[in-house]
């Protein structure tokens, strides 16, 4: 199933009328380009792609170069490439793949996979022979030894041994880090350590190996600013600080403000997967026509035999005591806001209901509507932020001469309102044009080998 699904991919890639002149200089006419990074606003550009990369950007006199294909986006919007900095490939299977890009999703940060997959699809994607953003990876997810050996003896449907590694103290967890930079991995994923000790070995030896690391709340925020994290996943911690005083607060956010610390957000799993109702859960999983939610149909497999046995979870009713502490989580987020902490916006795709692509933007409402975000702020934390994250701000984020190829073509404002980020006309993914028929096309696409494959993709990952 796995050959038929990537032949079906490249098969389209071959004979899609947007990608067929791959060669072709692209030139965006008459928009207004919305550019995170500078958090400027231009009306009436031109913006010329050419090779893959952002050639030009300045004031449409109405000329195009010679032979380039025009854009006319007179009306309409341009934002970067969005990226989604919390997902779980391996989990979310291929087909999850063209699904980022459909969304104007044209990158993601990959914070649990199988590496060896991860890293093949990355290679192709950089080959043209498969359709999905760029991936930066973390390769298999470190776990304390203790928890790792609970999983495996409780059991489940997720593949434990394929995108986890056990690490039981320091030693492990350096050999643990150094197996996954020989690998190709982007970065280093932690989500339970033994002891502070281990913590502070994976930083370390991540840091050694010039690599970033992003964690669970495994520590008090404190600690995690000493040990020098990159970026903690969710919240700040599982427990908020609301019970500090307003100064002691205030010093923490601004300390890790000044540290290069990130706060990377799923806001998205809180308010559409978790507090959903166990029974409306069970309606929305069985759904398979997409009557509830157009997105069911394009999930299949794995992917729902792990989204059952996550809503079975709910069924206890172990999440209320979270709901009541949101306020004050949420609060903490605000402050980390106000103080200057850079923020990227993930979904955990994986994650019942998390939706590749479609997620991502309401991970961005959520960031605007629960924690105050400005709508400009709310599009950094999906294109410029992520950028700086991994030291390539000179290269992606933005909307200039000397950026790569990555954007997203609106119908309405995101300034005016951040949801219109979900009305793509057309998406620039490494230079080639998919307008808006093509993503249809990709989508239907999607939605046939879904519905195809779902009996037997089903036991992919056992």
């Amino acid at each position: 199933m796995r050959t038929y699904f990537t032949g079906l991919l490249r098969w389209l890639l071959i004979l899609s009328p947007a990608i067929a002149a791959l060669a072709q200089t692209l030139a965006i006419t008459g928009v207004r380009v919305i550019d995170p990074r500078s958090r400027s606003v231009a009306a009436n550009q031109i913006v010329i792609v050419d090779g893959g990369m952002i050639r030009s950007v300045g004031k449409y006199d109405g000329r195009v170069p010679s032979g380039a294909r025009e854009i006319r986006a007179r009306g309409k919007y341009l934002i970067p490439g969005l990226w989604d900095s919390h997902v779980h490939l391996t989990k979310g299977g291929e087909l999850a793949l063209p699904l980022f890009v459909v969304n104007g999703v044209t990158s993601v940060r990959d914070l649990g996979s199988n590496l060896e997959e991860a890293v093949s699809w990355r290679l192709q994607i950089e080959a043209e022979t498969r359709i999905g953003p760029r991936i930066r990876t973390s390769g298999q997810i470190l776990e304390s030894k203790a928890n790792f050996e609970r999983q495996l003896r409780d059991g489940g449907v997720e593949p434990y041994a394929r995108i986890r590694i056990p690490v039981a103290n320091p030693a492990d967890a350096r050999a643990a880090v150094q197996r996954l930079a020989k690998g190709g991995a982007d970065l280093i994923k932690i989500r339970t350590a033994p002891d502070f000790e281990t913590l502070l070995a994976v930083i370390g030896e991540a840091h050694r190996q010039g690599l970033r690391v992003a964690a669970h709340p495994v520590a008090p925020p404190e600690k995690l600013l000493e040990a020098k994290l990159d970026s903690a996943e969710h919240f700040l911690s599982f427990s908020s600080l609301s019970s500090r005083t307003a100064e002691a607060r205030g010093n923490l956010f601004q300390g890790l403000a000044q540290s290069g610390f990130f706060m990377s957000t799923t806001i998205s799993n809180i308010d559409h997967s978790i507090l959903v109702p166990y029974e409306e859960s069970r309606q929305r999983l069985n759904d398979s026509g997409s009557k509830i939610d157009f997105r069911r149909k394009y999930v299949c497999g794995y992917l729902v035999e792990d989204w059952k046995e996550q809503i079975e979870e709910k069924k206890d009713g172990s999440y209320r005591e979270l709901e009541k502490e949101l306020p004050a989580l949420y609060g903490d987020l605000k402050g980390l806001y106000a103080a200057g902490v850079p923020f990227l916006a993930g979904t955990d795709v994986a994650v019942v209901f998390m939706y590749p692509g479609f997620s991502l933007h309401d991970e961005l409402a959520l960031l605007v509507s629960r924690i105050g975000f400005s709508p400009m702020d709310a599009l950094r934390a999906a294109t410029h932020n992520p950028a700086v994250f991994f030291h390539d701000e000179k290269v992606m984020g933005g909307i200039e001469a000397g950026q790569r190829a990555d954007l997203v073509l609106l119908d309405a404002d995101p300034l005016e309102d951040i949801r219109n980020t979900r009305r793509i006309r057309g998406v620039v993914s490494r230079g080639h044009w998919l307008d808006r028929s093509s993503l249809d096309r990709m989508l239907k696409d999607v939605e046939r080998s879904a519905q195809s494959g779902c009996k037997s993709q089903g036991s992919a990952l056992k």
